[in-house]
């Protein structure tokens, strides 16, 4: 082989390969290309030349030279790895980087020996050799187990002392809490070269060896480091670097072919975070494997809803401002204008919900508003679009029919939080099918799909007919859109439409089937789609009975909380006889939230609707601590409101809404709850006693041994004082 820029495979390296390494590359030959016999492979030692050893040199000539062949190309292979190692190492001794360059564990199928090979031949050491050398965790491992400290002590106590444990970061904050649970290598991954510096400063000076080895770690570099850019992340205190394969000659092509839709492998990341956080939550983009079909076949019109995508997935992403992907999506949905396709719909209704929670309501609005009426323009509202824009795909199809109905839930859920009983698909009378099951949606298998002709005499039917989550999800919409229907109609609530929709939501309850009474799929995770009807039911029958209870708003909540909108429809007055029952079904469905969000999986991966329900519900908690309990109770009804701050605050490290909703949802629990009891005397003068206004700015850890379901004990309401500081106007917060 000829001597050229890097280094060759040659027998100077011999002794960092095991003995056994001609049996393991024959092995490893038979098993990646049975149909041949190569005998003994081995690779000529001579610089100069690259020999293949068979068993005899007498045998077909067939065989011979198609074995020549491969050695020739693996070969060729292995030599380029080495010189591309090679290569990047001496870029870095030239900076003064001193320490080590590893290459990654994620070779090609069937040619780890080769690749691990020409790393080493090129002066790269091994990241690790396989799964079991050293435990690497990953955001998926961390969201399983909850969080960055609890996954590392699981690994720890799988491991022992001996196996090392390895923390993926994607902030400075992640790798400081790796540190501190006790990781041993941090990686700080897909970082710039200056955040690399500053954050590999900042976490030697808090916990390295010179603050008196109060932690023992190293800290590694990965993601997006090139031969352009990896000068730029050299410093010091980095003991090694990592880097992708740099031999990704053979996947160059497909990267070309999908970066004319935005989709390379610089965004990859974003739509894993969006599959990740957002999509099981809002089902209404075609699953992972489908897109990416969609993108490599060329079809036109997904420009817009990757954008869309990206900049949905920035918002989880430490690593960038999420600003830029905005501004691409703007530009793309700016583009698309006069394209009256499915397509940018779903783009337009991605883009709004996103805006909305990200505090922009009119922006929001505007690219909701947009996306209904080229709905309606284009016929998304009948059930024939998705057969004839399918393009015979029946996964398009389901997507369609689920990007509608995930239209009227936006489009009621954005509007009645602001105040607005009135929408543009509160009254309108679609044809469309209903979705299936998530599982179904995910693998392709779509089955025919059901009507609301059938949902609607589910009850006449012998055998019980189970729909699909989204189904239930559509079904409580309806009854809330009949409900401020109803209201608007009459001009307000009265004693008898009460009624009525008191029993359209027992109905609705009722009738579920028994797996789908509770959020919960037969593996264990949580139906996100089924989760928010449930949620939504909490809180519609929350709102439908606080009007007539002894819970109606205070002007305090009315002025500091945004998402309670200013008294949209007047409520008859309050009769003290049946406030009991009505308040009893406020603080049951407050009890329903509180067992919903006790449920154990990451607050930030529920839909983005369900942040409007807690701060309507965490207000009403926060009046019932006020006014109706003491002692035991009250203690567990103030664990119920931290339970509430707290998911608002996972929502509000993501979504600029969640930062005012939670702090005005605070404002109001200090301004409205009393001080603690506390053993000081009661003859203290007011001013004697320190009111506790950080309690609800604490972190919170909700356990799950916590008795927050119980102890709500309701008041004697024969001794209540009616006259008291409650206003018998009320509002309807969060629906």
């Amino acid at each position: 082989m000829a001597t050229v820029e890097g280094a060759p495979a040659h027998g100077a390296v011999a002794h960092l390969l095991p003995q056994s390494y001609k049996r393991m590359v024959a092995e490893w030959l038979e098993e990646d290309t049975p149909s041949f016999d190569y005998g003994g492979f081995v690779v000529g030692e001579d610089m100069s030349e690259a020999k293949l050893l068979g068993k005899s040199e007498v045998g077909p000539v067939r065989k011979l030279l198609l074995g020549e062949r491969v050695a020739l190309n693996t070969l060729a292979r292995c030599s380029g790895i080495a010189t591309k190692s090679a290569r990047l190492l001496a870029l870095l001794r030239r900076a003064g980087y001193p320490n080590i360059l590893a290459g990654t564990r994620k070779t090609t199928p069937g040619f780890r020996l080769v690749e691990k090979y020409g790393m080493l031949v090129g002066g790269v050491d091994p990241h690790r050799q396989d799964l079991s050398t050293m435990t690497m965790l990953k955001d998926n491992h961390i969201v399983a187990a909850g969080s960055i400290t609890s996954a590392v002590r699981a690994a720890k106590a799988a491991g022992g002392f001996a196996i090392k444990v390895e923390v993926e970061c994607q902030s400075s904050k992640e790798a400081d809490e790796a540190i501190a649970a006790g990781a041993d290598v941090v990686m700080l991954d897909n970082f710039s070269g200056e955040a690399v510096k500053i954050a590999a400063a900042e976490l030697k000076e808090k916990w390295g060896k010179g603050t008196g080895d109060r932690k023992a770690f190293l800290v590694e570099v990965s993601g997006g480091l090139t031969e352009e850019n990896v000068e730029s992340y050299t410093i010091k205190k980095i003991y090694h670097f990592t880097l992708s394969p740099p031999w990704s000659f053979g996947l160059k092509m497909i990267e070309h072919r999908i970066t004319a839709f935005g989709y390379a492998e610089d965004t990859k990341r974003l739509v894993d975070l969006y599959y990740e956080f957002f999509h099981n939550s809002h089902p209404i983009c075609l699953p992972r494997p489908f897109l990416t079909q969609q993108l490599l076949s060329g079809a036109q019109g997904l420009e817009a809803v990757v954008a869309v995508i990206h900049y949905i997935g920035s918002r989880y992403a430490p690593w960038t401002t999420s600003e830029a992907y905005k501004a691409k999506a703007e530009h793309a949905l700016s583009t698309s204008v006069h394209e009256k396709t499915g397509f940018r719909a779903q783009a337009l209704l991605l883009f709004g919900i996103s805006l909305h929670f990200c505090d922009d309501f009119v922006g929001a609005r505007e690219n909701l508003d947009a996306a209904i009426n080229l709905a309606f323009e284009i016929g998304m509202h009948l059930q024939e679009f998705a057969r004839q824009y399918g393009q015979g795909s029946r996964v398009l199809e389901e997507s369609w029919r689920r990007t509608f109905w995930m239209m009227l839930v936006a489009d009621q859920q954005t509007s009645i939080v602001r105040g607005q009983i009135r929408y543009l698909l509160r009254d309108v009378n679609a044809t469309v099918d209903l979705p299936c099951e998530e599982s179904e949606y995910q693998s392709g298998m779509i089955p025919d799909p059901a009507t609301f002709q059938d949902y609607d005499v589910r009850e006449f039917s012998d055998v019980e007919i189970v729909f699909s989550s989204f189904t239930y999800l559509i079904d409580i919409i309806r009854i809330v859109n009949s409900v401020m229907r109803a209201a608007d109609q009459v001009g307000g609530f009265t004693d008898g439409l009460v009624d009525i929709a008191d029993t359209k939501l027992s109905v609705w309850q009722s009738l579920l089937p028994v797996y789908k009474r509770e959020p919960i799929r037969e593996d264990g995770k949580v139906d996100e789609v089924l989760y928010l009807a449930h949620m939504i039911m909490a809180i519609a029958t929350m709102n439908v009975h606080r009007p007539l209870s002894a819970l109606s708003t205070v002007h305090r909540e009315e002025f500091r909380t945004r998402l309670v909108p200013p008294k949209p429809i007047h409520v008859p007055p309050f009769r003290p006889h049946r406030r009991s029952a009505h308040t009893a079904k406020v603080l049951k469905a407050t009890e329903r939230q509180t067992q919903l969000l006790a449920i154990s999986t990451p607050f930030i991966l529920h839909s983005l609707f369900t942040l409007s329900i807690i701060a309507g519900i965490a207000t009403v908690q926060v009046l019932t601590c006020k006014y109706f309990l003491e002692d035991k109770a009250l203690a567990v009804s103030r664990d119920r409101v931290r339970l509430s701050i707290g998911a608002l605050k996972a929502f509000a490290e993501i979504w600029p809404l969640g930062k005012v909703v939670m702090r005005d949802v605070k404002m109001v629990a200090r301004e409205t709850l009393p001080a603690p009891q506390t053993h000081q005397s009661a003859n203290l003068d007011p001013p004697e006693i320190e009111f506790p206004r950080d309690e609800f700015s604490l972190p919170i850890d909700p356990m799950p041994q916590l008795d927050i379901f119980n102890a709500l004990v309701m008041p004697n309401w024969s001794t209540w004082d009616w006259n008291g500081p409650l206003d018998p106007e009320t509002t309807f917060p969060g629906l």
